[in-house]
């Protein structure tokens, strides 16, 4: 009997060692502290020991307008409380935004943000955004996630990418630059950054 009991004490312990090391090697601990630039926590996020993933931190500016001659983002339908709805709730739009390098208009032209979003909260004005950032060279990125339509910062998710990021995942970052309050246009500052997997020329069959 004594033993028996010596024995499952032994092996509760080293079951118990064994459970604490893979719990260790399985968890991401968080910084309790900042004390890395956010761009040098990202690039350590995730372990990438065959270099199979590339990291990317890319920054433009969206000109996001609702009324005037660049005009970029048009209604295409409404629920039944739309007009009503201090949210606008129900609203569905359309959007072709141009991407710059600066926030000036008539700086370098990076690409277009094109998608979908609509009013998607009853309580305050905030979106469901689909959106595909179109780069010059082809490539994409898609962006999922919820803002609140005149907050200063916001997140969106990376879900997804094309050409030089492809199979892309990360965080992109929305700060409002410029709003009118008479017109409701708008100058974004974005910042992303990005893993993906390396291009590669698939057949198309």
């Amino acid at each position: 009997m004594e033993n028996t009991l010596k024995i499952f004490i032994l092996y509760s312990m080293v079951m118990a060692t064994l459970l604490t090391h893979t719990h260790a090697r399985n968890t991401i601990s968080m910084p309790t502290e900042t004390t890395l630039p956010e761009e040098e926590y990202f690039k350590n996020l995730i372990i990438n020991p065959l270099g199979e993933e590339k990291f990317t931190k890319l920054h433009f500016y969206i000109h996001d307008f609702v009324h005037g001659e660049n005009q970029s983002v048009y209604n295409v339908a409404e629920s039944s409380i739309t007009t009503d709805s201090g949210a606008l709730f129900g609203r569905v739009q359309v959007v072709d935004h141009l991407i710059t390098a600066g926030p000036e208009l008539d700086s370098e032209k990076v690409g277009r943000v094109q998608g979908i979003h609509v009013m998607a909260d009853l309580h305050e004005a905030a979106l469901g955004a689909n959106w595909n950032f179109l780069f010059n060279d082809g490539s994409t990125i898609t962006v999922l996630g919820r803002l609140v339509a005149f907050a200063k910062e916001g997140e969106l998710t990376i879900v997804g990418g094309t050409g030089e990021y492809l199979m892309a995942r990360g965080i992109a970052f929305k700060r409002t630059l410029v709003m009118d309050p008479d017109t409701w246009n708008s100058i974004m500052e974005y910042t992303m950054y990005v893993y993906s997997s390396k291009p590669m020329g698939l057949p198309i069959v």
